[in-house]
């Protein structure tokens, strides 16, 4: 028998299946953890350290420990993927018209923004010292994906004591424990969410969805998304609109689905097949490719 848990954090569901009868006592540090991440990394919190970083560019800063370890795994991340992920985009986001939690803006009709639409530096989004746990920005920088992913894979080792069972906050899923059968994840069609296309087995790990239809939104008559292009600094072009990937944490999982998608269709194929890792990708025709299977 699985036990179900859940509450809200970073404007989406935290979902918790796990074998074992779980009391409020027990969930108090999993709240507490997540609460501690958002108040660190959200972008529409004013008072959080992500949004008093990001007024002090080119300032040596002194962070906490959980916010240099996040900007250290995002600078990781970053380099690996030679700067197709890139924290550096929160000025493109804000021109795109992304200005507020997404509850407030999905589906609707912005004005125009008084921001113009940025290239996107090519110069290291931060600049890290381990010495002194301080970090120098370059450029205002946004990390809600990958400090999503991390919190996942830090609930995960809490509840893995307890025994087996999955996360799941808006799609990302991660496994902890072993569980007895392998989870069977719908793949939901991108213009339909009610809707299965396909479907994904994973025994262990992590499983992230990226999607460019999801949250959408329209400025001065044209549909934007919150998929970045850090080359152009506009939402990405890419024909790929949703991308399922596989890996064995939730911040890669994150990392990797995104990336995917940015790269397009042809350099996202090789790319995820490289890693080895099973994955879904779905392009505009809805055609279906699935790969490390």
């Amino acid at each position: 028998m699985m036990y179900k848990y859940h509450f809200n954090s970073m404007s989406t569901i935290v979902q918790i299946s796990i074998n074992h009868e779980m009391f409020a006592n027990d969930l108090m540090p999993v709240y507490k953890l997540f609460s501690s991440v958002e108040d660190t990394c959200s972008r529409f919190k004013e008072d959080s350290e992500l949004s008093r970083l990001n007024q002090q560019i080119w300032k040596e800063v002194e962070v906490s420990n959980q916010f240099f370890i996040i900007l250290k795994d995002a600078l990781k991340f970053y380099k690996e993927t030679k700067g197709v992920f890139n924290p550096g985009i929160m000025s493109a986001i804000e021109s795109s018209g992304y200005t507020k939690s997404i509850e407030f803006i999905k589906g609707r009709e912005l004005g125009a923004s008084s921001l113009s639409a940025l290239e996107v530096s090519k110069i290291q989004p931060y600049q890290l010292n381990e010495d002194k746990q301080t970090v120098v920005l370059q450029t205002r920088i946004d990390l809600g994906g990958i400090a999503k992913g991390w919190v996942i894979d830090r609930a995960a080792d809490v509840f893995t004591k307890y025994g087996y069972g999955f996360i799941n906050v808006g799609g990302d899923i991660r496994i902890f424990g072993s569980l007895p059968r392998p989870l069977n994840i719908g793949i939901e069609d991108p213009y339909d969410p009610t809707k299965m296309v396909s479907s994904i087995q994973v025994s262990d790990g992590a499983v992230a969805t990226s999607t460019s239809m999801k949250r959408r939104w329209k400025m001065n008559g044209r549909s934007k998304h919150h998929l970045i292009d850090a080359i152009t600094g506009e939402p990405s072009a890419s024909t790929i609109i949703s991308s399922t990937v596989t890996a064995p944490t939730a911040l890669e999982a994150d990392v990797f689905a995104k990336v995917t998608l940015l790269l397009g269709e042809e350099d996202g194929k090789s790319w995820v097949s490289s890693k080895k890792n099973k994955a879904i990708i779905i392009n505009q025709a809805k055609e279906i490719w699935r790969g490390g299977e």
